[in-house]
């Protein structure tokens, strides 16, 4: 150490030194660092500025005002702070401005004052210089970067997002944020000067579409954050379907016009119709500037169709599990479905007379009938004891069944969609033989001539055996010559004497039974 360097020392221990002032400043801004020049009295002023730097004995910053006015003194840096450096004295206090600053502009600066009366004064002031980091950088969990929009990505996933970012002194810290919402704050250190904070998100919900999410780097509160945003694009399920118009009864093979429609769902959602597990295809969609999905079904209803389910699901189809359904169970309305059966026979060909027959008539209907009728021969019948007919609810029951109910019936029923008639019933009714009307009976034959009396018989089935007998008040005898064929028969007869004349009996037998009256012919002699 030279005498000049002494001498500076021990001139420095005697000056009067304020206490050290902190002052931070950020890379490539600027900083003023204040120094007071002011002279304790009027008539004295500063003659000499020197600012010095950490230990250097030699000023980085001079003004000579000791041959002259300080206003107009001669200033002087040294090459470290090139044209960085000026010296305000307008202000007050007075200050040295560093514009740009850098980094290496960081250290202790200690700035004197000599009067030209008064004492020497000292300010120290510490300056810490900051340095921004850098841009952070986003990346997905596959390396690659992302900024802006990004996705789309599904309602439901998850999603992970790293930020990086390089550089910064101090090392900045990393946080995630939506809008101003503080997301996390998780950030670790993996080298020397890089800083790394993954955001988890375990499942996007739907108000999570178009969020901005921000990761923001900041290692200073002077300067604005550095910070990588994206925005989020999403796929969302719809959130409500609905059928129009809904839950009302339809009428069957009546076409009726359904719509249903769809909100919620980024991209607009999928519309489809099902009839039980069957889908109904040929409905018409469309989207409107809303998203909203409409579609239109033509929808013919039939019978079968009474207590399906109509459905109709609204679907994102870019998301799984994403569909929603509306619908009911179908009430169709239509006219009755009759049937009428024989309840107690098989097969109404089978019906022999005398047995008490038992017509159903089933009844399908939506909604319930309100009457209901029957028919024989297309004409109305009603209950009637005398001739056997008794009608209880879906039953027509006929005691013993006679002849004169040979012949169709039918039953109908009506509800508010119209009349149903069942199917007809032919009723043929099997019988014993029976003397067939309007046919010769009296006979006038000669002895010894040869007469043919015929006899014919309605019977079901026709398949009748014959017998005959001749009677007179004198004798009986079933010894006739005959030939029959089906229900009509031929008798041979000769009377002989006058005690052949008299009647002759024709009777028949069928699967039925025996004739119950036989017919009766009178043999009388010629010329009666």
């Amino acid at each position: 150490m030279n005498i000049t360097d002494h001498m500076i020392l021990w001139i420095w221990i005697l000056t009067s030194v304020k206490a050290s002032i902190l002052y931070t400043a950020v890379v490539r801004g600027k900083v003023a660092l204040p120094c007071d020049i002011s002279s304790p009295s009027a008539d004295d002023s500063a003659a000499l500025i020197l600012w010095y730097k950490d230990d250097s004995a030699q000023p980085i910053y001079t003004l000579d005002a000791r041959r002259g006015n300080v206003d107009h003194a001669h200033q002087a840096s040294s090459p470290e702070l090139e044209s960085r450096a000026y010296f305000n004295m307008i202000n007050r206090p007075a200050f040295l401005q560093l514009d740009p600053v850098k980094e290496d502009d960081a250290g202790e600066y200690r700035c004197r004052v000599d009067f030209h009366k008064a004492r020497t004064v000292n300010t120290v002031i510490t300056l810490k210089v900051i340095v921004p980091s850098g841009e952070p950088v986003i990346t997905d969990s596959q390396g690659q970067k992302l900024k802006g929009l990004i996705g789309p990505v599904n309602e439901g996933d998850s999603l992970e997002l790293t930020c990086q970012v390089a550089g910064g002194k101090p090392r900045p810290s990393l946080t995630w944020w939506r809008e101003y919402t503080l997301l996390d704050d998780d950030y670790i250190f993996i080298s020397e000067d890089v800083v790394k904070n993954t955001l988890k998100i375990t499942e996007l919900k739907r108000h999570d579409l178009l969020a901005i999410l921000t990761c923001q780097a900041s290692n200073n509160n002077i300067t604005v954050p550095s910070s990588c945003a994206v925005t989020l694009d999403l796929n969302v399920k719809p959130v409500e379907v609905k059928i129009h118009p809904y839950q009302r009864p339809l009428s069957a093979d009546s076409e009726v016009n359904m719509t249903c429609t769809s909100n919620g769902s980024r991209p607009a959602a999928k519309i489809t119709w099902w009839k039980g597990k069957k889908q109904l295809q040929h409905a018409r969609e469309s989207i409107n500037r809303a998203g909203v999905s409409t579609s239109m079904l033509t929808f013919v209803p039939s019978v079968d169709d009474n207590g399906k389910f109509l459905t109709c699901r609204a679907e994102n189809p870019l998301i799984s599990n994403s569909v929603i359904e509306d619908g009911w169970k179908l009430q169709i309305y239509f006219p009755p479905q009759v049937a009428l059966h024989l309840k107690n026979l098989p097969i109404a060909g089978e019906i022999q007379e005398g047995n008490d027959v038992y017509l159903e008539c089933s009844i399908r209907s939506n909604p319930w009938i309100h009457s209901i009728s029957w028919q024989f021969e297309g004409m109305d019948i009603k209950t009637n004891l005398v001739s056997g007919i008794m009608i209880t609810n879906q039953t027509l029951v006929i005691q013993s069944v006679q002849l004169s109910h040979k012949g169709h019936f039918t039953c109908s029923a009506s509800n508010d969609e119209g009349l149903g008639v069942s199917n007809k019933i032919y009723i043929n009714v099997k019988y014993a033989p029976q003397c067939q009307t309007e046919q010769k009976t009296t006979f006038g034959v000669a002895k010894q001539e040869t007469v043919r009396v015929s006899c014919s018989l309605v019977a079901d089935p026709a398949d009748v055996t014959f017998s005959w007998m001749f009677n007179s008040s004198t004798k009986q005898s079933g010894d006739i010559r005959y030939s029959s064929n089906k229900t009509h028969s031929v008798a041979i007869y000769t009377p002989k004497t006058d005690n052949d004349y008299g009647t002759m009996l024709c009777w028949g037998i069928n699967d039925v039974g025996i004739q119950r009256k036989p017919c009766v012919f009178t043999i009388l002699p010629a010329g009666v």
